[in-house]
């Protein structure tokens, strides 16, 4: 006599996708967003990359083969080397308020 042969489970691997929304490095809200336009030059892509809180607006080529999550280093980097202001300019125009930020305002009228 024979024993029951025992079933297996399945393991399922759970594919773990990138995020959708990034903490903005200029706001330090988590509503930083990155998309990706059609280029005109050969592999290459425009990422647009957005803040909702903010206004943060910023737009660059960027090889095809990079996805949000290196986009998103790449806009650190520029924060933290005070770069960011040289692909703010074409989106700059209809946002207000980069030269006084939240907060400053406040600390002037203290002093007075």
């Amino acid at each position: 006599m024979g024993r029951r042969r025992k079933r297996r489970k399945k393991i399922v691997k759970r594919r773990t996708l990138p995020p959708r929304y990034f903490e903005c490095p200029r706001c330090g809200s988590k509503t930083l967003t990155i998309d990706f336009k059609k280029s005109g030059k050969l592999r290459t892509k425009i990422a647009v990359v957005r803040c909702g809180t903010c206004g943060l607006h910023c737009e660059f080529e960027v090889p095809e083969i990079l996805d949000r999550v290196n986009v998103y280093n790449k806009v650190v980097d520029l924060v933290y080397e005070g770069r960011l202001e040289e692909c703010m300019q074409a989106g700059e125009e209809g946002v207000g308020g980069e030269e006084e930020a939240p907060g400053e305002a406040g600390e002037y009228e203290e002093e007075e």
